[in-house]
C-alpha cells in the first residue's frame, strides 16, 4: 500500500456531507483557531503515524475481528474521522468497522444526536447497548464473538493511560481483546488541530466551553473557558470554546469527582 500521499489529502469525504463545524456564540468571540504551516505540516505527520498503525492492524487482525469504541468526545470524532478516511482511500467499505457506543441514561442529548448524526455522515454501523461498560463489552462479546480488537481514542494524558502501549490487551477480569490506542501520542492541542484543519463536525458541547465530556452528573463547562465579563453569572453563553483553552493540563477542569 503506497501510504505516502495519504495523510495530504484534506478534502471530505467521498458520500458524506460533511457539516462545517459548528461555531459558538458566545459574546465577543472573534478568535478562530490559526493553523501555521508547522502545526499543518505536524498533525500531517501525527495522521501519518496513524494511517501506518491501522495498515499495521490489518496485518494482524481481519476487518470481521474490529470494532470502533465511540462516545461523542473530541478524540473519538478525530479518530473516527482518520479512521473513515483511510477506509475509503483503501476503498473499504465504512460498514466493514462497526461503531460500538454505550449509551447512559445520564448521557447529554447533545452527544447522542451527535452520534446518531455520526452514524449517518460517515455511514457506518452502529452496535448500541445501554449498560456499564464492562456489562456492555461482555454482551458484545457474546453476540459478536469474533470481534479480537477495539479502536479507542485514548491519549496517554487522559486518567490511567500514561503508561499504557497503543496495542494492550484488556486488564484481567475485562472481556479478552486488544485495545487499539493510535492517538496516544497527541496532545489536547493536536485533536483541536486536526478538528480546524479539515472542518471536522464535532459535539456542540465544545463550544459552550465543555473541554471533557463525561456524563450530565459529572461534567460542566471548564472555569478556565469563562469570560471574565460572566464571572458572576452561570449560562453556558459566558464560556469560550473548547479550543481556547491555553493549559492543556485544565483539560479535565470541568470534571467532577464523583
Amino acid at each position: 500500500v503506497n501510504m505516502k500521499h495519504c495523510c495530504l489529502q484534506t478534502e471530505t469525504l467521498t458520500n458524506n456531507n460533511l457539516d462545517k463545524r459548528r461555531m459558538s456564540a458566545e459574546p465577543n468571540s472573534e478568535c478562530e483557531l490559526q493553523i501555521t504551516t508547522t502545526i499543518r505540516k505536524h498533525i500531517q505527520e501525527r495522521v501519518q503515524i496513524v494511517y501506518e498503525f491501522i495498515e499495521s492492524t490489518l496485518q494482524i487482525y481481519k476487518l470481521e475481528e474490529l470494532i470502533f469504541c465511540f462516545n461523542g468526545g473530541k478524540d473519538c470524532t478525530v479518530l473516527l474521522d482518520v479512521l473513515m478516511r483511510y477506509l475509503q482511500q483503501q476503498n473499504i467499505d465504512s460498514r466493514s468497522i462497526p461503531m460500538l457506543y454505550i449509551e447512559s441514561h445520564d448521557s447529554f442529548a447533545d452527544i447522542d444526536e451527535f452520534v446518531a448524526n455520526c452514524v449517518q455522515r460517515y455511514q457506518v454501523q452502529l452496535i448500541k447497548y445501554q449498560q456499564p461498560l464492562m456489562s456492555a463489552l461482555k454482551h458484545m462479546t457474546e453476540d459478536m464473538p469474533e470481534i479480537k480488537a477495539v479502536f479507542m481514542g485514548c491519549r496517554n494524558t487522559d486518567p490511567y493511560c500514561d503508561k499504557i502501549k497503543p496495542m494492550q490487551p484488556t486488564d484481567n477480569g475485562w472481556p479478552a481483546m486488544m485495545r487499539l490506542n493510535p492517538l496516544l501520542e497527541w496532545s489536547y492541542h493536536d485533536i483541536w488541530h486536526y478538528i480546524h484543519i479539515h472542518n471536522v463536525p464535532y459535539c456542540s458541547l465544545y463550544d459552550r466551553g465543555y473541554t471533557s465530556i463525561g456524563h450530565r452528573n459529572n461534567t460542566l463547562p471548564n472555569p478556565h473557558l469563562l469570560f471574565d465579563s460572566c464571572a458572576n453569572k452561570d449560562t453556558p453563553a459566558c464560556y469560550k470554546p473548547a479550543w481556547e483553552l491555553v493549559d492543556a493540563t485544565q483539560e479535565r477542569a470541568g470534571r467532577q469527582s464523583k
